[in-house]
């Protein structure tokens, strides 16, 4: 981090749990609601794994 002091760089690149949980909670709430768009579109899709994410919504 181009510190010298160790306290420095202890401070900056701890990482707390939740630090870690509200990204992937604001990732997780943009993913479900782009899988509800597209089963908007059409409920069901030739490709097996989206079409399984997909029934999974209903």
């Amino acid at each position: 981090m181009g510190h010298e002091d160790g306290s420095v760089q202890a401070r900056c690149s701890h990482v707390t749990p939740e630090m870690r949980r509200d990204p992937l909670d604001g990732l997780t709430g943009m993913w479900e609601a782009t899988l509800d768009a597209r089963r908007q579109m059409s409920p069901g899709s030739p490709v097996a794994v989206l079409d399984a994410l997909l029934r999974a919504r209903q």
